[in-house]
């Protein structure tokens, strides 16, 4: 039986349980998220197309718990407030489990024209830009999120603000029972809004099994900039399936990064999609695993209008047993002349015991294009280990140098100066053995790699 049926079964036996505690523009997408899933054998396993590391079949067959009568579970925002990002401040909310954790004092000090609200309250005051989605509906993973989902985060830039500090949306579990949240996170861009936001996704403690099925929304008008930074830093027994989607109307510009610094399994795409002439599209991806972990990142990018532009880098360091995976796509339609798109993926395997897939692709349909992608695998420069023992660095801190220096190029597409120096800083202690977490809400040291 496919891990499908336990949830399309939950849902014929809680639908209005489900739907009593979630508003009218999530409960119209659930009938379409059932018809999705009952029609698919079985979730993607490892070998189907586009799935080189990760099951998601293996993943979502546990017998998780779904919060589906709305528990409440104690949340200080205190204890996590502004995670440890030193001298950049930051307007943080959190997510416990599935919960947004409303703030009375974060409204207060939100500048004139940024909102950020529960789903709930934001289908109140703007319905229909909750009923609206741009996620792919026909992917299981935004499927299973839009049956089970019964609230999220809502964040709204108002036309022409400039936002001078990182949106931060803190989400972990606190619960010592296994537990799978149905999170989403939406994102308007009014034309010409301006914003950083930032996402810290990691558990709390080790004491159960967790997945996070996570759909985030990015809508970005004429002229709108966002800069988009994901950070998960999990536990060996947390797994994550998301759905990045992003819509840009003309002359838009969106930068997103994705660090992974541990986790059990995480399943990651990002979907992107022109919808107006010279949109601007930066992906970055950054991928730190050891032990038996896994990590798969895929990208789709879809080219539909004139001169826009797209780049993607990705780097894995790859340790122990782990696995990693990255599977890109960029598609240039007819209409879409003079596109100009990069993809570029490089690994590193640093144990002979290590695995990686890459598999890198076009698909364009228009002659007047600029594109180009490529993929690279290998081993840490030896010649320039031994040029570096040779001058009294030792082999241990010369092969982190290296592994730092090689991950650097990501972390230079972080905009944001104090957020960067603090990724940059949390990327050091995971390559040292050290916990990557924010010492405000720690979890165990990882073992040392």
């Amino acid at each position: 039986m496919s891990a499908i049926n336990q949830y399309l079964d939950l849902y014929r036996q809680h639908a209005a349980v489900i739907c009593r505690h979630a508003p009218a523009a999530l409960n119209a997408r659930r009938e379409a998220a059932f018809r999705v899933l009952e029609a698919l054998p079985r979730l993607p396993k490892v070998g189907d197309e586009g799935f080189e590391a990760v099951s998601l079949e293996d993943m979502f067959a546990p017998d998780y718990g779904i919060n589906i009568t709305r528990r409440q579970f104690d949340a200080n925002p205190a204890e996590l407030q502004g995670c440890d990002l030193p001298n950049a401040g930051t307007f943080a909310a959190m997510v416990v489990n599935d919960a947004f954790v409303a703030d009375d004092k974060l409204a207060g000090r939100l500048p004139a024209g940024v909102e950020v609200m529960s789903l709930i309250h934001a289908a109140a005051k703007y319905p229909d830009a909750v009923a609206h989605s741009v996620a792919p509906e026909a992917n299981p993973i935004t499927a299973l999120n839009s049956l089970l989902l019964q609230d999220g985060v809502y964040i709204r830039v108002a036309r022409n603000v400039v936002v001078d500090k990182p949106i931060q949306i803190l989400s972990t579990f606190n619960t010592s029972e296994p537990l799978l949240a149905a999170r989403r996170i939406v994102v308007d861009m009014e034309p010409g809004a301006q914003a950083t936001v930032l996402l810290c996704d990691h558990p709390r403690s080790r004491q159960a099994d967790y997945l996070s099925c996570r759909v985030v929304e990015v809508r970005l008008a004429e002229n709108a900039k966002l800069d988009f930074y994901d950070l998960e830093e999990s536990t060996d027994r947390s797994r994550r399936a998301s759905v990045f989607a992003a819509e840009q109307q003309a002359y838009s510009v969106l930068n997103t990064v994705g660090i992974t610094l541990s986790t059990a399994s995480t399943r990651n795409e990002f979907h992107v999609s022109h919808r107006g002439p010279g949109a601007e599209t930066h992906l970055g991806g950054m991928v730190i695993a050891g032990g038996s972990e896994v990590v798969d990142n895929a990208t789709f990018v879809e080219h539909s209008t004139p001169r826009c532009t797209s780049r993607q880098l990705f780097k894995y360091a790859m340790f122990d047993q782990s696995h990693g995976a990255f599977e890109g796509l960029v598609t240039v339609l007819p209409q879409a002349v003079f596109t100009d798109a990069q993809q570029t993926n490089r690994n590193l395997l640093a144990s002979p015991t290590a695995k990686m897939n890459a598999m890198p692709q076009l698909i364009i349909d228009c002659d007047e294009v600029k594109a180009s992608h490529g993929a690279t695998t290998g081993q840490l420069d030896e010649a320039a280990l031994f040029y570096m023992q040779q001058r009294g660095i030792p082999q241990a801190e010369a092969r982190m140098m290296l592994i730092n220096a090689f991950m650097d190029e990501v972390l230079q597409r972080i905009n944001h100066e104090p957020v960067r120096e603090r990724l940059r800083h949390l990327v050091d202690r995971r390559l040292r053995g050290c916990s990557a977490v924010c010492s405000n809400c720690s979890i165990d040291s990882l073992r040392k790699q």
